[in-house]
């Protein structure tokens, strides 16, 4: 039998005050995260290995970061679970505009999908960081132009340049 004080306000006791009130909420971008992870985990199983490899083949970058998804996933998911949290600490309430944005950067990835398809990697790549930093609130010449060719060319030279991977 608990032997927390209750208190005379009758309101919530603090422990229940501190909890969120919708947990399943907060699970949802745990699990989301879950799915890409197997997701990107039975799409890197799809890439094909060269026989007679001794070192690293093309797979492992994409299964390191599908393992590090996953394990982030059920991280986030624990901690909403059990973490207590303070009405400050809970997320704002989903509006209309958040959809929106929410949606246009998730159909932006999927177009980059399709774009890379057809134009080269570091131009895809530049217009979908410049599509995502503008949605997620980004201004400024820095911002939309400077971010997305520093971290294009980074990507590049890492995929690119120094692990040879075809893209």
């Amino acid at each position: 039998m608990s032997t927390a004080p209750v208190p005379e306000t009758g309101g919530p006791s603090p422990v229940v005050a501190a909890r969120p009130s919708t947990p399943l909420r907060e699970l949802v971008p745990a699990l989301a995260g879950a799915a890409v992870a197997v997701g990107a985990l039975a799409l890197a199983t799809q890439v094909p290995e060269k026989t007679g490899l001794t070192s690293f083949s093309p797979r492992w970058w994409p299964e390191a970061l599908a393992y590090l998804l996953l394990g982030l996933s059920v991280l986030h998911a624990a901690l909403a679970l059990l973490r207590p949290r303070s009405a400050e600490e809970l997320p704002d309430a989903a509006n209309r505009a958040g959809v929106l944005r929410l949606t246009a950067m998730l159909l932006s990835i999927l177009g980059y999908g399709v774009l890379w398809y057809f134009v080269d990697f570091r131009v895809s790549t530049a217009v979908l960081l410049v599509a995502l930093v503008y949605l997620g609130g980004g201004r400024g010449w820095k911002a939309l132009l400077v971010f997305p060719a520093v971290v294009t060319a980074v990507l590049y030279l890492l995929f690119g340049v120094l692990l040879r991977v075809p893209i």
